[in-house]
């Protein structure tokens, strides 16, 4: 059953990236990087038999980035980066 839905986002998300793309306008545009980014968030959901923790936190964090400025009364970055913080940097050898 994910095999149509696949297919079907896939086309949705070459639409979205194309329209994003020549969007002049800065809200459509961050519109359509919301919906590029949730289409990417179900990509990840369908394309495996289990879904990759790592894509998903990725996809949510920055779903909830993006959602920030369209939602006034919560704070949805804060809540990303304290719900999903990145994964720690590797540490550099001294020298």
């Amino acid at each position: 059953m994910s095999e149509p839905i696949l297919q079907l986002v896939h086309q949705a998300h070459a639409l979205t990236e194309t329209a994003a793309a020549s969007a002049t306008d800065a809200l459509e545009r961050k519109k359509l990087i919301l919906a590029d980014l949730s289409l990417h968030l179900v990509q990840a959901a369908l394309q495996h038999p289990r879904p990759e923790p790592a894509a998903l936190r990725r996809y949510l964090f920055s779903i909830l980035t993006v959602a920030d400025g369209f939602v006034d009364e919560l704070d949805l970055k804060s809540m990303a980066e304290t719900l999903l913080p990145p994964p720690a940097a590797p540490a550099t050898p001294a020298e």
